[in-house]
């Protein structure tokens, strides 16, 4: 991709969804005049994209990477750490001081889904009306009180509805940040910020783990709560202080930001800068953008991938679960396991992000990955259950995909740069399609009550692996279908 900071280029064209011969699957910009960066650059610039830039931009990346991507991290890893804290608190001690049985893990992380299903799409629209510097930190707050709230519950039903809420007030997270680095990153820029933003999540697993460990082994009995319930406590006071940040990094957008650390050349460069990428600025969000959207391929495809991608990944979350089926590990080592996983995980998903920006394609990294968690799906379908080093790569394998959702999301907010509403709404619509599915797809392909080894979910999980695999192709062809129609009527 052709920096845009190496002087001036005289005019910009762009394609969005693909290259100039409809071969690659990011955003070119042609121009007229640009001087040719030097090896030297180029090499600096796939090591990180701020070093082959002019003084100016470099400063104004500095400013935005520490603002904006430390919010949102932070802010994603506490809403992850929120979301799947109940699955270490089950494994440690919840699941007998509830009574919980059958299938009432699945069904807590059903009504959370059923409430973030519910808040995303709404959550995007309000985003219109109300900045993200106010409305993200503010659910982030409560949803960090109902997290504490937990901790009393005294039965499961309690714990369904605080679950719901939850989901709902956390739906605006994913989507809106997703949302706001898609309005101030370039395409060369957004694959590596969305991979570490995606990261975060992956640490907050891991963090999750070795902070249940640590609290059964210290906080267990102390001030008469068992582990379980200070796991809830702690995770909701951590939130509070992000929440508040938020309200102080949180930028919108470049044509409407009034973040005080951006001076006035930083926010006219900050819109030039997008101007150039192809990145429409805000307009009134109207019932034909709605049916633009919907008469329109991408909401169609990158949801049905999206589904394939939530659905496959779902499958790790019940490591656990067969750690402690074996009986043959304590409850601190069934929690510190799984945070191999999610190194794991990280580290994939980095290297997918550098990856993808380097060679100017999302579609080819995103297949690797889907080849890599469908072979531990397959270990896990055939199950050699007395073979632990190959049941332990098998669920190892299953971590390696998370990181092509970033990827996903990054190639959304570039086939659609051309209207910053269509691109909150289809990131809206594929977030809430895929939830959708999860919601009860894990009620029959998991029945906890068959853990850990489960009919049909392994095999399940490697279709849908297979089935994302497919769903990029078909993306492919349809962007080039779609890119040789813009040409022609160009043309006429």
């Amino acid at each position: 991709m052709a920096s845009l900071t190496e002087g001036k280029a005289a005019s910009a064209t762009i394609h969005p969804g693909l290259s100039t011969d409809g071969s690659h699957d990011s955003i070119f910009v042609e121009q007229e005049a640009s001087p040719k960066l030097s090896l030297r650059k180029r090499a600096l610039g796939i090591i990180w994209d701020s070093l082959d830039k002019s003084k100016e931009e470099r400063a104004l990346l500095a400013k935005m990477d520490w603002w904006i991507l430390s919010y949102c991290c932070v802010a994603y890893f506490v809403k992850y750490l929120d979301q799947t804290n109940v699955s270490n608190a089950y494994v440690s001690g919840m699941k007998e001081s509830l009574n919980l049985s059958g299938n009432d893990l699945n069904l807590l992380t059903t009504y959370w889904t059923i409430g973030y299903i519910i808040g995303q799409l709404p959550s995007q629209i309000i985003m219109t009306k109300i900045p993200p510097s106010i409305w993200l930190p503010s659910l982030e707050l409560a949803w960090g009180f109902v997290v504490m709230g937990m901790a009393g519950a005294k039965n499961v039903e309690t714990l369904y509805a605080l679950r719901f809420f939850i989901g709902l007030f956390e739906a605006s997270a994913y989507a809106g940040i997703m949302t706001i680095l898609g309005n101030w990153y370039t395409p060369s820029e957004l694959g590596k910020r969305s991979c570490i933003f995606q990261a975060s999540s992956s640490a907050a697993q891991m963090f999750s783990g070795y902070l249940q460990a640590a609290l059964y082994s210290g906080m267990n009995g102390k001030g008469g709560l068992p582990a379980w319930k200070w796991l809830f406590i702690f995770d909701g006071i951590i939130g509070v202080p992000v929440a508040l940040y938020g309200y102080w990094a949180i930028p919108d957008s470049p044509a409407n930001t009034s973040a005080r650390w951006l001076t006035a050349p930083d926010r006219a460069l900050a819109i030039d800068r997008m101007a150039k990428a192809g990145r429409a600025p805000a307009k009134k969000l109207t019932l034909q953008t709605f049916k633009d959207v919907f008469r329109s391929w991408p909401v169609y495809l990158f949801s049905t991938a999206f589904i394939c991608h939530v659905l496959g990944i779902r499958v790790y979350s019940y490591f656990n679960l067969w750690l402690k089926a074996t009986k043959k590990y304590t409850v601190e080592q069934i929690n510190l396991i799984p945070t191999a996983g999610y190194g794991l995980q990280i580290v994939c998903t980095l290297l997918y992000a550098w990856t993808s920006d380097a060679i100017k394609m999302r579609a080819p990294v995103i297949v690797f990955a889907c080849l890599i968690a469908l072979v531990g799906t397959i270990i896990l379908s055939i199950y050699p259950s007395h073979n632990i080093p190959a049941m332990m790569a098998g669920w190892l394998l299953t971590f390696c995909e998370t990181g092509a959702g970033a990827l996903f999301i990054a190639w959304v907010n570039e086939t659609c740069s051309h209207s910053q509403e269509q691109r909150l709404i289809v990131i809206g619509v594929v977030e809430t399609m895929s939830f959708t599915f999860s919601a009860w797809v894990p009620l029959f392909a998991y029945n906890t009550a068959e853990a850990p080894h489960f009919k049909y979910g392994y095999q399940l999980a490697a279709m849908f692996f297979a089935l994302e695999i497919v769903m990029v192709g078909v993306i492919l062809v349809a962007a080039r279908k779609w890119s040789a129609g813009q040409k022609q009527s160009g043309r006429n």
